[in-house]
This record gives structure tokens, sequence and C-alpha cells, in this order.
């Protein structure tokens, strides 16, 4: 069982059986046995909507291939193991089984679909993805990444500047500045030409690593003086949060995350509130842009959705969507199984296009308080 990555998205948007597939979610506390009590709750209350399902000899291969999963799920739910939030994808039909973590609470979810469930991964991993984290000082730069609800520290560009105490970590890069040759009143002045050196060079390192990383965000904390120069440096994306905070050099990742938490979760406001408003002004202008229900299914159904833009809370209906204007064929969105949710057929139908998908906060989707709750970015 490995830690889930973004890019296992479209896999498991592509992860179905012609049978069907079980899609388990359960929340484990380490050394907790109330994650397992939980989930067999869950998993008695999935055998009893199998039982009473109208198709007996599917529901039966359904409740056979449970019976096959017992000590892979004995496994997924061990305490002992990493992982806050745990998940398996079983087909029924084949054998393939695709099992992952995320150290951030999922729920308890177990249903039967024709393909792998995503929405409780998305509403666990949506309010955490991808970041970064720039501790800037005048000892160099030290990088965290944070994703998912985990932190780890990366490689540091450390600078080995007269009068500046080394924190003691593993550096990148250890530039040097001498005082033979220059004048005792003019040093001062060469510590400080020296140190905005080599901060832009650090945003080389810096930008790197948002490439390679996929951050979302990136927080440049520490004095504004030292964190407005290495942010002159950098490109314009992805969005950046300059914090005026100097950071504990002996704060552990999980204590840098822990702090730039409440920053990450306003620069998710902002960065949404901002998509959804070029996609209205899109939408309103005739453009690559649709808003609502109904023009939002017509255009998933056409393959056309970049970008789905929902309410996290969910909750639409294929009624509503025939209400609103949608081709009937948007009640097999839904699917058939034990759980028949018209927004996880419309997330499973834009990743399996290549599309991607925004779970909304309150926040951004009050924009959207009159379009549904619904939007999208086209193609064209």
């Amino acid at each position: 069982m490995d830690m889930f990555e973004a890019t296992e998205l479209a896999r498991l948007a592509e992860f179905a059986d012609e049978v069907g597939v079980i899609s388990l979610y359960a929340t484990v506390e380490p050394g907790s046995a109330l994650g397992q009590t939980r989930m067999r709750s869950t998993l008695t209350a999935l055998r009893r909507d199998l039982a009473e399902h109208a198709d007996r000899d599917w529901a039966a291969r359904a409740e056979a291939r449970l019976t096959e999963l017992e000590q892979p799920i004995a496994d997924l739910l061990d305490p002992t193991e990493p992982g806050l939030g745990r998940m398996m994808f079983a087909q029924i039909g084949g054998d393939a089984v695709h099992t992952a973590w995320i150290q951030r609470p999922v729920g308890e979810v177990a249903v039967v679909e024709a393909n792998a469930y995503l929405w409780p991964l998305l509403a666990a991993i949506e309010p955490a993805p991808p970041a970064g984290v720039a501790r800037v000082g005048r000892d160099g730069v030290r990088l965290f990444d944070c994703r998912y609800g985990l932190a780890e520290e990366l490689t540091s560009v450390s600078f080995n500047l007269p009068g500046t105490p080394s924190s003691g970590e593993q550096r990148a890069d250890v530039p040097t500045l001498s005082r033979a040759g220059i004048h005792p009143d003019r040093f001062p002045q060469r510590v400080e030409e020296h140190l905005t050196k080599h901060l832009r060079q650090a945003a080389g390192t810096v930008t790197e690593h948002v490439r390679q990383r996929g951050w979302h965000t990136l927080v440049l904390a520490g004095d504004p003086r030292l964190t407005r120069i290495l942010a002159e440096a950098l490109p314009p994306e992805p969005d950046r949060t300059e914090l005026d905070a100097v950071l504990d050099p002996d704060l552990t990742p999980t204590g840098v995350l822990d702090f730039v938490t409440p920053t990450l979760a306003e620069a998710r406001t902002r960065r949404e509130s901002a998509a959804v408003q070029r996609v209205a002004d899109l939408a309103r202008a005739g453009g690559n842009g649709v808003l609502g229900l109904a023009d939002t299914i017509s255009m998933l159904q056409a393959g056309r959705v970049e970008r789905l833009l929902l309410d996290a809370a969910g909750g639409w209906s294929p009624e509503d969507a025939v209400d609103a204007g949608a081709p009937p064929t948007a009640v097999l969105l839904a699917g058939e199984g034990t759980a028949s949710e018209l927004a996880e057929g419309m997330v499973e139908l834009a990743l399996s296009r290549g599309g991607a998908v925004t779970l909304l906060d309150s926040a951004a989707v009050d924009d959207l308080a009159d379009s549904d709750g619904i939007a999208a970015l086209l193609r064209w």
C-alpha cells in the first residue's frame, strides 16, 4: 500500500470492471481499533444493500468478491500501518486490486459501482493539495514539501556568509565570501550584496521544485526584505504568498505545515474564487466557459471539459439535471450500483476524458449560487 499521488487520479478514473468495482474508504487512527469497528459496520451495511438488490446474480458475485477480499481488507485496516485515510478499489469480475493511503481522514465508505468511486478521495485531497514552503533567512532557504496532510523537508540552499549562524541542515549550495581585498568599511555592504545575489540564485532551485512537485501554492516565510528579493526572482506561477514570520529553525516539517495551514487555506479560496470568476466571465462573454448543471453536463458528454468546478457539498440528482434542461442521457451518469450519485458520474467522466476536477470550498462556491454550484472551463 503506497501513499497516494495526484498522478493516480487519471488511472483510478479508468479503473473499471464489466461486473463492478468495490470501493472502500476507511479512517484509521494509529494504534486504535475504532477504524476497524466503523469499517465493519460500513461493510455490513453494504452487504445489506446487496442482499436487497434487484439483480440477485450480480449481488451474489459482489458478495463472493467481498468474502475473497477479507484478508486484504484486514491488512488495509491494520492500525500499525501508515496513513490516516486508507482506500481500496477491487474489481469484481477481475483480479485487480489497488490500495493507497493519505494522511487525511476519508470517512468510512463501501460502495459498488462500475468504476472506482472517487468523490471521497477528492473531498479529502482538495483542501490540502501540493504546496511548497520556503523559510527564507540570512543563512539560506529551507524548503518544505506539503501535500495531503504530510510535510517533508527538502535539501536546503545555505548561504555561508560571515556573521551568519549555520543551521547545520543538509546543503544544496554553500557560497562563501572572503574578507580578502575588501575595505573594512565596505564589508557589510558587500555581505548584503552577496546575500541578495544568493537569494536570486536560490530562485532557480525553488522554481525547479515547483515544476517537479506540482505545487499549487508557494509560501515564502521570513523577513519581508528577504522574501521580496526571492519573490522578485521567481516566475509568477504558482500562486504565491509572502508571510512575515520567522520560523523557528528547530520546527519540524509537521510543525511548519501546522503553522502555514491557515495561509494555505486562504490561498486555496483565493485561487478557486479566481477560477470561478474566470469561467463566469468567459461564459457570459460567449467564450469557453459554461455555468449551471444542464450546460455543464452537455459539455461533459461532448468531451469538451478541461476543468470541472463543483460545489464540494454535491447533492445533485439526475432528475435535477433533466429538469434543468440537460439531455435525458444525463440520468446514465449516475450509474447503477449501490451509490448512484450524479456528482460522482460527472467527476468520473471529466477525469476519464483527460479533464481536471476542482471541488470548491464554501467561500468560492458562493459565486455560483445562481448556477447550481457548478461550472466548467472548456477546451474550445
